[in-house]
């Protein structure tokens, strides 16, 4: 497709009680996606840098991922 740029994929981790968590994230248009072995997470970006964001909906993925 003309005129599509390519989507950037970064790495991003958070550490939560001693253990390190990694995920990757990308940003298509307005909207930020992350994705961990535990799942996926999407949000606008609004202000806030994206590497911010993205580790906030990784630690939100690793919370909902130890519940029973």
């Amino acid at each position: 497709m003309a005129g599509n740029k390519p989507i950037l994929v970064e790495c991003v981790t958070v550490t939560i009680d001693g253990v390190t968590h990694e995920g990757a994230y990308y940003v298509n248009g307005s909207i930020l996606h992350v994705r961990s072995p535990l799942g996926a997470k999407a949000t606008q970006v609004g202000g806030s840098p994206p590497e911010a964001v993205a580790m906030l909906l990784l630690a939100e993925l690793m919370g909902e991922g130890s519940n029973p």
